[in-house]
């Protein structure tokens, strides 16, 4: 059975209290007995059986863990923001470098937690395109500059770090949205990272066997990395309370992440939100139905329990439905296995509950289903006690958005996609899609698929209520020098945008110099 400690100035840290892990696998297929054997493990019980079942064991905080990573990364963080960018900048290219040596083993990781191999190889994706050299580079020179020379004076700005930075990271995708702080070690920040207490074995191996090797080799002093296990609750209140911390990082659902943001503010902390999602997918009358019916599938990663994949359908009505027709045929052939499948892409639903509470709604309010709708198992069969759900896809009218679908104006956390079909004439419809998503509570992504240069200008120019604007590519895409995360609205908060997590944890300064 593998052991995860934990990292506190510098040194791993074995607390001796202990929570377990099983195999997702194996608690999807034979839930009963793997919750028996996490009950024997507990108890000091050790068998081969019993390994078959449970992987590993992770250490969580004592009482003291998470008040001496804030004092170490204190410490670290008056001799760290002194290194010289470029020497910051060597630290994140070798991070690159054994982040892809690493890939295997992450990946195996992601898929014990419960992740399907295809969902764990778009994290990865993600992550590598993140911090590739070409991204690093290029934010390099947005750090520091000249600006300009007016006579004898020379004119600078220069990011400055804002100290030590707390990263909450998220139940469901915490290694990969976590790796994002990375780049708050650019401006010379320190960093507390706060894995998922049930899920934390893929993140706590990316930030200790991958990230704070960089930190080693480039003799990092300690503590410029830490992490920490625990209540949430308790260690959010230290990090509230403490004087030695400037930032704090939050992944969550919309509603408590708003709260928690306001209670950060009023410590005087800088917030950095990264919310809830419910991404629009745009389809005109011209646009492309193979790529984008393709494009759309993707809404179903992880059984759609993923911030930025395409949650809403807007769908021009001439196009639709032969565009649905073809989008039905492609969502039958999803495959619903266990993680380990390479052909699947689903996970098991957390909350199976709510899937129904928001499908009766939708169909209450004029909503219709045309595929999908029922609990299964592992294996893709009927099962009112399986832990997945088919792929359920409702057919909507546009008149029927006044009558306050959930799944239209709640984040959609659940396999169910709205296929909306938007009417009118051209202008009309233009005029409503823009309208739907410029007026929406949420704003990660957006993506629209389209031919027409004329109206591909005008979506361009108007639609606004997004971090990230996505042009007949890929919804869940990544490209070189744009963010992975940020958004307006309920998904980053009042200051929401495109988040460079090196801008948002670190200060602007203008630097005048007179030449003598």
């Amino acid at each position: 059975m593998e052991k995860f400690t934990l990292l506190v100035g510098g040194k791993d840290l074995d607390t001796g209290i202990y929570h377990y892990f099983p195999f997702t696998e194996k608690l999807v297929a034979e839930p009963q007995k793997t919750v028996r054997m996490l009950k024997k493990v507990k108890q000091g019980q050790v068998s081969r059986e019993i390994q078959k079942y449970v992987y590993a064991q992770y250490c969580i905080n004592t009482e003291d863990t998470n008040r001496a990573a804030i004092e170490s990364a204190y410490k670290a963080q008056k001799i760290f923001f002194k290194f010289s960018l470029s020497k910051r900048r060597r630290i994140l290219l070798d991070i690159y470098k054994l982040l892809i040596e690493n890939r295997k083993k992450f990946i195996e990781l992601l898929i014990i937690e419960g992740h399907p191999r295809r969902l764990a190889e778009w994290e990865f994706e993600g992550m590598q395109i993140g911090s590739s050299p070409t991204t690093i580079n290029f934010y390099c020179q947005l750090i520091q500059k000249e600006l300009g020379r007016c006579g004898r004076e020379i004119l600078y700005w220069v990011r400055r770090p804002d100290g030590v930075v707390c990263v909450s990271s998220p139940g469901n995708a915490s290694a990969s949205s976590s790796y994002n702080a990375i780049l708050a070690f650019l401006t010379g920040n320190t960093l507390i990272i706060k894995p998922p207490l049930r899920a934390p074995l893929s993140t706590l191996f990316l930030w200790k066997e991958i990230v704070n090797k960089a930190l080693v080799i480039n003799n990092a002093p300690p503590g410029v990395l830490n992490i920490v296990i625990g209540n949430s609750q308790k260690i959010m209140e230290e990090w509230l309370a403490s004087p030695y911390v400037n930032d704090i990082v939050y992944f969550g659902e919309s509603r408590k992440g708003l709260e928690i943001g306001t209670r950060i503010f009023q410590a005087e902390k800088k917030p950095v939100l990264e919310l809830s999602g419910n991404d629009f997918f745009l389809v005109w009358k011209d646009a492309e139905k193979e790529k984008s019916s393709i494009s759309l599938t993707d809404a179903f990663l992880g059984s759609t329990q993923i911030c930025m994949v395409p949650k809403i359908a807007l769908i021009h009505e001439e196009v639709y439905d032969d565009f649905v027709k073809i989008f039905i045929e492609k969502v039958k052939k999803l495959k619903i296995g266990p993680p380990t499948d390479p052909d699947t892409i689903f996970s098991p639903v957390t909350k199976i509950q709510d899937f129904f509470e928001f499908l009766n709604d939708a169909l209450a309010k004029g909503g219709e289903i045309l595929y999908g709708g029922e609990r299964v198992d592992c294996f893709g069969r009927p099962d009112s006690t399986g832990m997945y759900i088919q792929p359920t896809l409702l057919k909507i009218e546009d008149c029927y958005l006044n009558r306050g679908l959930r799944c239209i104006e709640e984040e959609i956390f659940l396999p169910l996609l709205p296929l909306i079909r938007v009417s009118g004439g051209d202008e009309a419809i233009f005029e409503k899609m823009v309208e739907l998503v410029n007026s929406h509570g949420y704003g990660l992504r957006v993506s629209l698929w389209i031919s027409s240069f004329k109206f591909l200008r005008k979506f361009a120019k108007e639609l606004s209520n997004c971090g990230m604007l996505r042009i007949n590519s890929r919804h869940v895409g990544f490209s070189y020098y744009l963010s992975t995360h940020g958004g307006t609205r309920k998904t980053g908060g009042p200051f929401g945008e495109m988040n460079y997590f090196w801008q948002k944890t670190s200060h602007l300064q203008g630097v005048s110099r007179m030449r003598l």
